[in-house]
């Protein structure tokens, strides 16, 4: 019997059976949920350990606490416990149009207590952030002037010519860094264990209590807590590397307009250098507060994973960002069809929605009890159903973009 005749008979069968289908999708969600629930709280508790000591000789102790926490909370500091032998670390910061959060970035910067730091900014724009970073820079900074068009791997690039440290941070001027993120991203290093390091996110202060910052963050918690030991990616805005391996893989010398975290992590894979994920060193800044920005950085963020994969030939990661896309475009294409009048598209539909809304109330709940910030009015959780209405779109203006000579590499 030809294909096309056996899908016709499972079509019309399905048609028929809605109600049953339905039915069945949602039992399905259901169950595949509460396995994943109980999955997560099993990893979860295998990592909620104590983390190792440092061996004799170590130059930093690192007393396990954590720096995930609710509206207005605070964590406490690391302590270092020796001062001698510590090597010079550069911190490199590229800054284009980032007047709102320079001053805090680079007073948190200044206000550090490693002994012996570098820090070395590229800055730019039209909205003064150069005459700020001048103002406001710690003594002793190495200030460059980014140029219009210039991007951030070639302010990276003209950063480390400048700097002097054995080991290299990467962060961010809408990042606002405190000592235990930077010790304990740096601790790995310091202790010869590993080359490459990074660790992840969380919002700033001000922001926790945001709903489209909560429904983020609630994504980002949970991606943490499934995170191995080693990642394929390091995070720019909170990655150390050890200088003699950045510039033996060539720095930041690729020409690459976005993605300049993914370029340089298959520049170490390729040269087979391992990145260790530090999910304890969470870095505060600037989560998108707006949903227009929001899904320039969903699309952003999507071209980067995509364009690179296919550049690096890495086609699983496509095949993924494929599927999310498509999946996301037929999420959106069903109610505005109307299904197309076919009880089965609506079926199955449903079935979908119900998976995904039950996945956004297993990553709030796990934020929750990772220390994720409680929006202050139950009502709020209701806006995290038009953010994943969004999130689809971000993902098919992704994949459009993607194909748009004139839209693929553009920030």
């Amino acid at each position: 019997m030809p294909v096309i005749a056996v899908l016709r008979i499972l079509w019309l069968w399905g048609e028929s059976r809605a109600g049953w289908v339905l039915a069945g999708g949602f039992c399905l969600a259901v169950l595949l949920n509460l396995y994943l629930w109980r999955r997560w709280r099993l990893l979860a508790g295998t990592s909620c350990g104590r983390q190792r000591e440092p061996g004799g000789g170590s130059d930093v102790l690192l007393p396990i606490s954590s720096n995930v926490v609710s509206c207005g909370q605070n964590s406490g500091p690391l302590s270092l416990s020796a001062h001698r032998d510590l090597p010079r670390v550069s911190v490199l910061l590229p800054a284009w149009n980032e007047a709102e959060y320079i001053r805090e970035s680079l007073e948190a910067i200044g206000g550090l207590r490693y002994p012996d730091l570098e820090l070395v900014l590229c800055a730019g724009g039209t909205d003064g952030t150069l005459e700020l970073a001048r103002r406001f820079a710690p003594p002793g900074t190495v200030i460059l002037e980014q140029r219009p068009g210039e991007g951030k791997q070639r302010a990276l690039q003209r950063c480390l010519e400048q700097a002097t440290g054995s080991i290299v941070f990467l962060t961010d001027a809408d990042c606002v860094l405190d000592d235990e993120t930077f010790e304990r991203t740096l601790e790995p290093i310091l202790r010869g264990d590993e080359v490459a390091t990074t660790g992840t996110r969380q919002p700033l202060d001000v922001q926790k209590c945001h709903p489209l910052v909560a429904f983020q963050w609630s994504h980002h918690l949970w991606m943490q807590a499934r995170a191995p030991m080693y990642v394929d990616t390091l995070y720019g805005i909170n990655a150390a590397i050890r200088r003699d391996v950045l510039e033996r893989v060539g720095g930041f010398s690729l020409s690459v307009s976005i993605g300049t975290d993914y370029a340089l992590s298959r520049q170490l894979h390729d040269a087979g250098y391992r990145i260790r994920f530090v999910s304890e060193s969470r870095v505060r800044t600037a989560y998108c507060t707006r949903l227009g920005e929001y899904m320039r950085q969903r699309s952003r963020w999507f071209r980067n994973r995509f364009l690179h994969g296919l550049r690096h030939r890495r086609w699983r990661e496509v095949g993924g960002h494929l599927w999310a896309a498509l999946t996301s475009l037929g999420m959106l294409a069903v109610p505005l069809t109307g299904g197309l009048g076919s009880r089965l598209l609506w079926a199955l539909w449903l079935a979908a929605l119900s998976h995904l809304v039950f996945s956004q109330a297993r990553f709030t709940r796990a934020a929750h009890a990772r220390g994720g910030a409680h929006l202050p009015h139950w009502w709020q959780y209701g806006l995290f159903f038009p953010y994943l209405v969004v999130g689809w779109a971000a993902n098919g203006w992704g994949l459009a973009e993607s194909v748009v000579p004139g839209r693929r590499w553009r920030w």
